[in-house]
């Protein structure tokens, strides 16, 4: 005979056996909620983010960035170095980006786009120097960016473009508004290296500043 229940109870082991069905199935739920820019998008996806990228609600827009995007005031303590802005593109991230930025973008390069790289994740980084600084340029590999969870993950690549030098019009891609020395930082990854949870930028500056900043990677899409 099965061991009776007590007061109407499941027995023990039944009660065991639910619970851990029920783990399992609350596991499984959140592995294929986290993390969603693990998996592949679907063709309605890419649509979607190609249509948000065309769009031209700005608040529709910032309401999106504002997940992917941190933007940086200048400093009180007045540096000479600073962060501009860090952002972390995942691969619906950069069909949005993409699309809002390229003039005459098509849906059909959005599909070709995403397939040649679904599996990239970028991490930007914009630095500067104060306008008013005027002495040497610090070297480009003292600007230092770590990508980190439980421990430092290692991009794949890491390309360096100095958008304003004042120092040099030569250096500039475009001449204006060029006012104060700046670089952007590019690292890409590969998707799967990151787990679900939190991930750490951190942004090492030369003369001694840093900074650091955190993104829920289970709100991206």
């Amino acid at each position: 005979m099965k061991p009776k229940s007590i007061f109407g109870l499941a027995s023990p082991p039944a009660r065991a056996r639910r619970i851990q069905g029920f783990v399992l199935a609350l596991c499984a739920l959140l592995s294929l909620n986290a993390l969603a820019f693990n998996s592949l998008l679907q063709p309605e996806e890419v649509q979607e983010a190609y249509s948000l990228g065309q769009t031209t609600n700005h608040e529709e827009l910032a309401d999106f960035f504002k997940q992917y995007e941190r933007n940086f005031k200048y400093p009180a303590d007045s540096p000479v170095a600073y962060v501009q802005s860090v952002e972390f593109q995942t691969p619906y991230a950069q069909i949005v980006r993409r699309t809002q930025r390229t003039t005459g973008y098509s849906k059909f390069q959005a599909d070709e786009d995403y397939r040649a790289n679904s599996r990239r994740v970028i991490v930007r980084v914009v630095v500067s120097l104060k306008t008013s600084y005027s002495g040497p340029l610090p070297p480009a590999d003292s600007f230092q960016v770590v990508v980190s969870q439980a421990k430092r993950i290692d991009p794949q690549n890491v390309t360096g473009t100095v958008l304003c030098n004042p120092y040099n019009p030569y250096d500039t891609p475009t001449a204006a508004n060029c006012v104060a020395y700046t670089r952007e930082i590019l690292l890409q990854f590969d998707a799967k290296k990151f787990a679900p949870g939190s991930a750490t930028v951190k942004v090492v500056l030369p003369y001694g500043q840093s900074l650091e900043t955190k993104y829920n990677l289970d709100k991206l899409k």
